[in-house]
């Protein structure tokens, strides 16, 4: 059975289109946990916070750093697969390369992988700040409009 390269060439570029957009928001979203995290630094008092306060803001600062790097990665990766298969289309062949079609797989398997990390450390981020804003905020709970 013919496969029709030039639908696959279309919706790869789709994807391509995709994962640059996600990635450019979550490099976004970083860049304001990452400022969210100096000011914590700056701002908590950490009389009596966790000893381990310091180590685990650093902890998430590697790590979103880590983060930067990957993004830098898969955007010069996309951009690698999004020139070759234009280059396909602009010879207007019906020549489809397997080899691209592996390499998208690469690509949708190294998404799935940095959306499953990405989400998991999102996740422990905001229990940290969440936990920690609890701890080092004296804020009085307002029930119906009064103070307990």
């Amino acid at each position: 059975m013919a496969r029709n390269t030039t639908f696959d060439l279309h919706r790869f570029h789709f994807e391509h289109r995709l994962w640059l957009n996600e990635t450019i928001f979550v490099a976004q979203e970083i860049d304001f946990f990452a400022h969210l995290l100096q000011e914590m630094r700056v701002f908590l008092p950490v009389e009596g916070a966790d000893t381990n306060f310091d180590e685990t803001i650093t902890h998430f600062v590697r790590e979103f750093d880590h983060f930067k790097r990957t993004i830098d990665s898969i955007q010069a990766d996309i951009r690698d697969q999004e020139g070759i298969s234009a280059n396909v289309i602009k010879q207007q062949t019906n020549q489809f390369n397997e080899e691209i079609r592996e390499t998208q797989n690469y690509l949708r398997e190294k998404m799935a992988f940095f959306h499953d990390n990405y989400r998991k450390l999102k996740t422990e981020f905001k229990l940290f700040v969440g936990k920690d804003l609890e701890k080092h905020l004296d804020i009085p709970v307002e029930v119906e409009g009064e103070d307990i």
